[in-house]
């Protein structure tokens, strides 16, 4: 009777009543049922977040609702009325409410505890350091009650868990032990669950997430919370190409909801790493993602819902022109759409795909090319933010040991190269440890090898088709998806991008730095204290007219 669906596993049944599903999940739905004929209501949860996918759900479930009803009034018996039902705790409602062309509003109070708020006296310069410094402090010198962490993201909750480790060793008998937690989307699912587990008599929980904690659970004994007031923010340029993922303040909804996190089941305390002159500055919300990330993956998925328009799609806020030109011309170069804009049959095959359609066009060329174990593995490991981790008093014996798996073809096949040990090793821990191999990323690389396998089985791809060690092969195939990624050397000994015509630069974490080779690819394009390339790969310069001749009109 009550179900659910989610990337890769659905277990619902036609007996099924309620179905709870993520966002992208009932985009894929809509591919089979543009007008969601198998139900009556639809219940959006979280519209605060304003992800790329919930904002396309927006406009087409108001679409489906539309036609529906003018299909109804026709006294069609084949067609009901669609209720939608927007929810969030924090929304602008009336906004919501003119969109969808309705007036009905229900504000529904919750049961807030108090929560007393202090603010740092003055502007924190290292608010990892101050993270420690407060949570540290609050075990110390307040009673018992777990404490919730907000940290920008994975990199960071990893060094704070290691140094509050060290700090627990070291405790007053007469103290509460702690016990650390973490929570961030990376995180393989049995180990976010372990945020809700019931810690042992005289244990403190300290949890460690990112926004993720914001509104999306609750977790139940949390009396503290610790706002550095940082996330993660993705944003795309369209004129050069190139994301950024920086570290940004967040808006006061989200430091508001980070807030009352602290006063679910009895009266808290946030401790606010921030001044309240920089809380008043700060924006009201979030920018929405469709206004400033890279549309490529939504457009082509509104062209396979049958939405030719995508300028004239009903948005809730519409992206910018260059946005969504830059987004129809990179459709375009993948071969997904035609130079009418109209999708292609590829590119209705790479939209069955839950990737990035980069990803989705590795995979389909795999089969001809015939290296889909090696293509499925080397996305899967591109899937993680990091196989290898660097303790800051270990970097020089990290990089040496690293060495032992370093390829000449770049980092992709060192990627791979260190996936064969691992499973040559059957993932032994102490054999990771020794390696400065991220045993918990290795792990979540090897479940999505395994639903990406199910995946390509599904499409008809045959998954045991390998290329060995011929790692060019494989090379070329990655190429066909990321071709515009690609940078030639400079007589200066930088590199400039084929498709932007930028100067840029090889990452230092790259196993190719400081290393010249005439042509690189790479996935991942970020701003940072320069443009840097991620994830790179030495290849051949006639590489790039063999697989996509056109590159260069």
């Amino acid at each position: 009777k009550v179900g659910y669906s989610v990337r890769f596993d659905d277990k619902s049944s036609h007996s099924t009543i309620i179905k709870y599903l993520t966002d992208g999940m009932l985009l894929r739905e809509l591919l089979s049922d543009p007008l969601l004929l198998k139900y009556s209501i639809v219940i959006l949860d979280e519209a605060h977040e304003r992800t790329m996918r919930t904002d396309i759900l927006f406009g087409m479930v108001k679409r489906a609702q539309e036609i529906r009803k003018n299909k109804s009034n026709q006294e069609d018996k084949n067609y009901e009325p669609l209720k939608i039902i927007i929810m969030s705790a924090t929304l602008d409602a009336e906004k919501f409410a003119r969109y969808f062309n309705t007036s009905t509003i229900l504000k529904i109070p919750g049961r807030q505890f108090p929560v007393t708020i202090n603010y740092a006296s003055e502007p924190q310069s290292d608010y990892l350091d101050a993270a420690l410094t407060t949570t540290m402090q609050i075990h110390m010198d307040q009673p018992k009650g777990d404490i919730l962490v907000f940290l920008p993201g994975q990199e960071d909750i990893e060094i704070l868990e290691k140094l509050i480790n060290d700090y627990g060793t070291s405790l007053p008998p007469d103290k509460l032990k702690v016990i650390t937690c973490l929570l961030f989307a990376a995180l393989p699912t049995e180990q976010q669950t372990k945020v809700f587990d019931p810690v042992p008599p005289g244990t403190r929980k300290i949890i460690l997430a990112t926004n993720i904690a914001e509104t999306s659970i609750t977790i139940r004994g949390v009396q503290y919370v610790v706002d550095t007031a940082k996330c993660k923010i993705r944003k795309f340029n369209p004129r050069i190409g190139m994301e950024s993922l920086s570290i940004e303040n967040i808006s006061k909804n989200s430091a508001d909801q980070r807030m009352g996190r602290a006063g679910r089941e009895a009266s808290g305390v946030c401790y606010r790493l921030f001044t309240k002159d920089e809380y008043n500055r700060m924006e009201k919300d979030t920018e929405p993602e469709i206004k400033r990330c890279n549309l490529a993956p939504i457009i082509l998925l509104l062209k396979a819902l049958g939405i030719d328009d995508v300028l004239g799609f009903d948005y809730l806020d519409a992206p910018s022109r260059t946005l969504l030109k830059r987004a129809l011309e990179q459709l375009f170069i993948l071969k997904a759409l035609d130079s009418q804009g109209r999708i292609t049959e590829l590119g209705k095959k790479m939209a069955e795909f839950p990737l990035e359609p980069a990803y989705a066009k590795v995979l389909i060329v795999s089969q001809e090319m015939s290296c889909t174990r090696e293509a499925i593995e080397i996305v899967s490991l591109l899937s993680v933010e990091s196989i290898f981790f660097s303790p800051q008093d270990q970097r020089e014996h990290a990089s040496e040991m690293k060495k032992k798996f370093i390829s000449p073809f770049g980092d992709l096949i060192t990627f791979l190269n260190v996936l064969r040990s691992y499973e040559v090793q059957k993932g032994n821990s102490e054999w990771c440890h020794q390696n400065f191999i991220n045993r918990r990323n290795m792990k979540h690389v090897i479940e999505v090898r395994k639903q990406l396998i199910q995946l390509c089985t599904r499409m008809g791809i045959p998954t045991n088709s390998s290329c060995g060690n011929e790692y060019e092969i494989v090379l070329k195939c990655i190429l066909c998806g990321f071709f515009r990624n690609s940078a030639i050397l400079q007589p200066t000994n930088n590199y400039r991008t084929i498709f932007s015509n930028q100067n840029v630069n090889i990452h230092p974490s790259s196993t190719l730095f400081n290393k010249k080779v005439e042509a690189v690819m790479y996935t991942e394009l970020v701003l940072t204290s320069k443009p840097y390339m991620k994830n790179v790969s030495a290849i051949q310069s006639n590489w790039l007219s063999d697989t996509a001749p056109n590159i260069q009109k």
